[in-house]
């Protein structure tokens, strides 16, 4: 088997109403210099000359990108080491490539299937009590078990918004994610008090530069405390000060994993972590996910829902969770006239 050719699909597919920022809560943020709805993701394939095909997609980016693919014509697929397949849209569909080849669902090379449905949270990013009400009510009726929302410290209004969550869906779990915004131990604090004996996670409450201060937060509140990490040795770090109750892991693949057993190894929750992706992205996180059973909160598998279309050609989450497709590698397929109908641009190689 040999690959023949490469193809790039740059797609552009808005969000839903209600999950975006209204005008007087959208700004700028690290790593956000537009509006999430400007940005842009890659449908990735490698077609070979038996008929198969890997899909893969890239991370979203904003403006135009250049791209170089690797250097995968001719080759065999059979000849690449899956550990060693680490990151980016390219590697997703090599990974998928070789799961079609050998019939196996990527979430067995990731090493089994340890679970056959993930708990997803809905997403909502910085709105007012009101609209997260509605929010709320939405995510209730399609099933949700949590929902996450974005906010800061500036916005004064998160104790609001988790009582209005509750007054309409009081069975749901309550994420705020300020990344970082609530600046320091003292606000988290004085929230965490505001919010005693509710249900509710504080996801980066702060920046993490002394875990001894999460920890405190732990011990003081009765609120979830759960960092989100990049890297094994902030997990070691937070297990062994024992300053934690659960992790948002950023890796995708086999970085999540590694950081997976690792919380495992204290009985500490995790959840998959993501950009808000469209669905192939979604999917490739689901078969990590799957292959790590203490990764037991809700997700932020929520780009498949949060769009007008996952570009997938059936829904991967049903009643907040999502499910793990059982065919070979991703397990999915493509809809193509909802990839047509969102596509700015395409490429091939050879051209």
């Amino acid at each position: 088997m040999q690959i023949t050719h490469l193809e790039r699909t740059v797609c552009c597919v808005p969000f839903l109403p209600g999950i975006l920022p209204p005008p007087e809560y959208d700004e700028p943020a690290p790593g956000y210099p537009e509006p999430l709805s400007a940005r842009r993701q890659d449908v990735l394939r490698i077609h070979t000359d038996q008929g198969l095909t890997g899909l893969g997609m890239s991370g979203p980016y904003y403006g135009d990108r250049a791209e170089q693919p690797p250097d995968l014509i001719g080759k065999d697929p059979n000849t690449f080491e899956p550990r060693a397949l680490r990151s980016g849209g390219w590697n997703i569909a090599l990974l998928d490539l070789i799961g079609k080849v050998i019939g196996w669902p990527l979430c067995r090379i990731f090493g089994g299937k340890l679970q056959d449905k993930v708990l997803v949270d809905y997403w909502i990013s910085r709105m007012s009590a009101a609209d997260t009400a509605r929010a709320a009510q939405r995510a209730a009726e399609l099933g949700f078990h949590g929902i996450k929302m974005k906010c800061k410290w500036e916005d004064a209004n998160m104790e609001d918004r988790v009582r209005a969550t509750l007054e309409v869906a009081p069975h749901l779990r309550v994420v705020l994610d300020p990344n970082e915004r609530f600046y320091n131990l003292e606000n988290a604090l004085d929230l965490a008090r505001r919010l005693d004996g509710l249900d509710v996670v504080f996801e980066d409450p702060f920046p993490k530069t002394d875990l001894n201060e999460y920890r405190r937060l732990k011990e003081e509140t009765s609120v979830l405390v759960a960092p989100h990490f990049q890297n094994p040795r902030q997990i070691i770090d937070a297990v062994h000060l024992e300053a934690v109750d659960a992790f948002n892991v950023a890796p995708s693949d086999w970085d999540f994993l590694d950081m997976a057993r690792i919380a495992a190894s204290a009985d500490i929750p995790v959840w998959q972590a993501s950009n808000v992706d469209l669905g192939i992205f979604d999917v490739f996180r689901l078969h990590a996910s799957a292959a790590a059973p203490n990764c037991t909160f809700g997700s932020d598998l929520c780009g498949n829902f949060a769009h007008e279309h996952s570009l997938l050609k059936g829904p991967l989450v049903q009643d907040g969770y999502a499910i793990v497709p059982t065919g070979p590698g991703l397990g999915v397929e493509l809809d193509e006239e909802a990839i047509a109908r969102y596509a700015i641009s395409a490429q091939q190689w050879p051209d």
